[in-house]
């Protein structure tokens, strides 16, 4: 009996889950979209809601859209919120968004606004991947996605997907990513969003065609920013060949030419140090690596000979890129190395040389080392 009273007694000062909310109350932004009109300063933001019976396993199917998009426009970031309440119907709720996308033409104006705005809020989360879009923004936040009917998913489970291959399995494509980068002279790089068709999926039945390319996101150009700003682009080979020479990108295929034919090779277990040496003011970037044969078209058969010529064409092969992509830094004053930060002196940085040093080992050939040849009868 005194037990029975001792847990009544104990319950009374339990406040029970007052800060407790229904799913069903909330209104769930999985993507977050910005741009920017650089002659006004209007803010023209874009909410991607999830339809909590649009993305229903139970029995009767989905009820709806699996998201709904809302289109508003302020002046100042912090009004967004509490004008949400006069187009939606729930609570607005941000801290499970998946994705922000802002415009190209936001992005070269600068995201310091964007960036200090999201900080500060702490029901805002910054460890949230980011991507800039050179596609128009309506068009691509009012657009169903393929295989998965949440957008925000879709993008979430192709940078996991891309996420292995890099050094810590975490793409650097966070907006904290770019918000510590502020101060550095190394520009970080973002994701360029296209997307394949002038018109939105914006109906589910637009998405029975079995030819998924034709309404489509891709992200193969990468947006170089600086100081919060973008500054440039680069295509997708530069892209990842920064990624590479900032020790960040452990595994990619790459194709090579030896003895006048084609070999696709899958790089692996890339290792790579950087010895700074000041003494005689001299950058020296080693790389080894372990390569796997996936594609070869030369005619003749695997030996020990051959696969040293594939080693040397690889080794060859990375040493240029690995050289362009400096110039190509030092051309457009974007320090790709992050020399500077390495405390070179910021007006000597672009005469600082580099050389590069790349060894690398074929570990694998496949099931057989000599070619299929059609035996020709006399």
């Amino acid at each position: 009996m005194r037990r029975s009273y001792l847990t009544l007694l104990i319950l009374l000062f339990c406040s029970g889950c007052w800060d407790m909310k229904e799913i069903n109350q909330l209104a769930i932004v999985n993507i977050a979209g910005a741009d920017k009109d650089p002659s006004t300063g209007m803010i023209t933001a874009y909410y991607q809601i999830i339809n909590p019976s649009g993305v229903s396993t139970k029995s009767g199917g989905a009820s709806g859209g699996a998201v709904y998009t809302y289109k508003l426009k302020e002046y100042s970031s912090g009004r967004f919120a509490e004008k949400t309440s006069s187009v939606m119907p729930r609570l607005f709720y941000t801290p499970h968004v998946q994705l922000y996308i802002v415009s190209e033409r936001y992005a070269q104006q600068g995201l310091l606004d964007l960036i200090n705005f999201l900080e500060r809020d702490p029901e805002r989360r910054t460890n949230v991947n980011i991507v800039v879009t050179d596609s128009p923004l309506s068009t691509v936040m009012n657009s169903y996605t393929f295989l998965e009917r949440v957008p925000g998913r879709f993008v979430k489970s192709m940078f996991d997907l891309h996420a292995r291959s890099y050094r810590n399995s975490i793409m650097p494509t966070r907006f904290r990513d770019l918000a510590k980068a502020i101060n550095y002279h190394q520009p970080t790089i973002i994701p360029i969003l296209h997307y394949k068709s002038e018109q939105p999926a914006s109906k589910t039945d637009r998405m029975e065609n079995i030819n998924a390319s034709t309404e489509a996101m891709s992200f193969e150009d990468g947006a170089v920013f600086l100081n919060g700003r973008m500054v440039g682009r680069i295509d997708f080979d530069t892209k990842k060949y920064f990624f590479i020479l900032n020790d960040k990108l452990k595994k990619f295929v790459e194709s090579i030419e030896v003895n006048g034919e084609n070999v696709d090779v899958e790089v692996q277990d890339v290792k790579l140090n950087r010895e700074f040496d000041r003494s005689s003011s001299r950058l020296t970037i080693k790389i080894r690596a372990e390569l796997r044969i996936i594609n070869s078209k030369q005619p003749k058969p695997m030996t020990a000979d051959n696969l040293h010529e594939v080693e040397s064409a690889f080794n060859r092969t990375l040493k240029e890129k690995a050289k362009s992509l400096d110039q190509l830094g030092k051309d457009k004053e974007w320090d790709l190395l992050g020399i500077q930060d390495e405390g070179v002196n910021i007006k000597n940085w672009k005469e600082f040389p580099v050389a590069f040093v790349v060894n690398s080992k074929v570990t694998t050939i496949g099931n057989t080392g000599s070619p299929y040849k059609v035996e020709k009868s006399e």
